[in-house]
């Protein structure tokens, strides 16, 4: 497994630019999960190809001109560092051109599978060859057939006959996806050749793969690159949400935080249902790419002060949408941001603005940071992040916790309103209420059992066909 890769030269890469995995722990669902994020043409895909190359021969590897950057004298660089701090490294040679040296290969070498983006396969597919159903070899022969970004994965009808072979433990994680019922088989034209052939619930419905949507194949694709696995692969899906409904989004998400207990998977994505808190939280780590003033790629990430303030953040009973849908969108953003104390600010600053005339440029964070507390931690996560553009905006009765932002970011705009508050507000008596939970959430003993009924019921109500 991979500690760090360091890289120079490659693509975007015009200086020197290390980035660090996180390892699973082999106890927490989520510890070994890599979540790559960033705008586009910002390096991910970059990442992942070089990733590609980890523990491969001299031979296997080729850098085209298109690859190498000016930036370092048209040479590419590449170090690897694994868990127990071996080294193995990959240059182009001395005297130029594409051609590579590759020092600190392991004898028994495991190769990372490395899912594309590009997953098309050929509709018609030829016999089975054995060789490439093995993931060594069918890794190795999309390093050695794919110098360029191409659309196809070549070998890959190989994989699908091997499904056929481990039929039982491949549909085993199909089917924590895709819940209705169907089948797949390998059948046969009048041609001679094979193909894949997807069968519906009733039987008089077949697809085949050409047919198939791409939003199903993509789950197929992904199911290859987990089932044959072992404790300690290596395994790359570049953007899993590719044509998936957020519901698929979801169920592959929980099963890559299954497998990432004993495996190191980095993924990269542009969906905010991939960004996996309680991976964070076990262990698991978010990498944010972004291009620097000069042009060259750039990776920070989050430290565990972060995984601190995330976990707080999620079992916050009063505000646990801090870190929610919309605020995972922040990830994404290439700057320029603003954070608020709370979902009022977010509500009525736009609000503002619209009777103002006024037009906000940088984006508001998700519902608010779930306090003035909260601001300063929300803070340095962005600056983790590489985050160089950032407002935030303090209520006037929190002089204290704004004068501390000021000395502690000063390179990031902080403000006070010149009120205590967004709005007017009137005192509120609540009245006492009692409940399922105490007041931290902990169910109360005696009400177990009439909850737990509740739950059997809601679920025996969607469980019927």
């Amino acid at each position: 497994m991979l500690k760090s890769i360091t890289i120079n030269g490659l693509r975007g890469f015009g200086k020197e630019c290390t980035i660090n995995f996180s390892l699973p722990n082999k106890e927490d669902e989520g510890s070994g999960l890599n979540i790559i994020v960033g705008p586009n043409n910002s390096g991910k895909t970059t990442i992942t190809e070089a990733i590609k190359f980890y523990n491969s021969k001299s031979g296997e590897i080729s850098f085209s001109e298109g690859k190498r950057n000016a930036k370092n004298s048209n040479k590419v660089d590449i170090t690897y560092l694994d868990e127990v701090d071996e080294k193995m490294e990959i240059h182009t040679v001395k005297n130029g051109g594409s051609e590579v040296n590759t020092i600190g290969i392991k004898e028994n070498r495991d190769i990372p599978y490395v899912l594309p983006s590009r997953r098309y396969v050929q509709y018609d597919m030829n016999s089975d060859n054995d060789f490439f159903e093995k993931r060594n070899n069918f890794s190795s022969s999309q390093i050695r057939h794919s110098r360029n970004r191409v659309d196809n994965l070549n070998q890959f009808e190989s994989r699908i006959f091997k499904w056929n072979k481990n039929k039982d433990e491949f549909n085993k994680l199909l089917k924590k996806i895709i819940i209705e019922p169907f089948d797949w088989i390998i059948e046969q034209n009048d041609r001679g050749q094979y193909y894949l052939k997807i069968i519906f619930k009733d039987k008089s419905i077949s697809h085949s793969r050409e047919g198939f949507g791409d939003g199903y194949w993509s789950i197929f694709t992904i199911i290859d690159s987990l089932y044959d696995s072992k404790e300690n692969d290596i395994i790359v899906i570049d953007e899993p949400e590719l044509s998936l409904h957020p519901t698929f989004q979801k169920r592959v998400l929980k099963l890559i935080e299954e497998f990432s207990k004993n495996r190191q998977i980095i993924i990269t994505t542009h969906s905010p249902y991939f960004i996996s808190l309680n991976a964070i939280i076990n262990g698991g780590l978010l990498i944010r790419t972004f291009k620097d003033k000069e042009g060259n790629i750039q990776t920070k990430c989050i430290d565990d002060g972060d995984r601190k303030f995330i976990e707080s953040v999620i079992t916050n009973l009063n505000n646990p949408h801090i870190l929610g849908l919309e605020a995972k969108e922040l990830f994404f953003l290439e700057d320029n941001v603003i954070i608020t104390e709370g979902q009022e600010d977010v509500v009525i600053i736009p609000k503002i603005c619209k009777e103002l005339g006024v037009e906000l440029k940088p984006s508001l964070f998700g519902w608010g940071a779930g306090g003035a507390s909260n601001i300063k931690k929300v803070l340095k996560l962005l600056s983790n992040l590489g985050y160089e553009k950032v407002t935030a905006i303090f209520d006037g009765d929190k002089s204290n916790d704004y004068e501390e932002c000021l000395n502690i970011y000063p390179n990031y705009d902080i403000e006070i309103l010149p009120k205590d508050d967004i709005r007017d507000k009137k005192q509120i008596n609540i009245k006492e209420k009692e409940g399922i939970t105490d007041d931290h959430g902990n169910i109360k003993e005696e009400n177990k059992i009439v909850f737990k009924e509740l739950l059997d019921k809601i679920n025996n109500y969607h469980n019927k066909k």
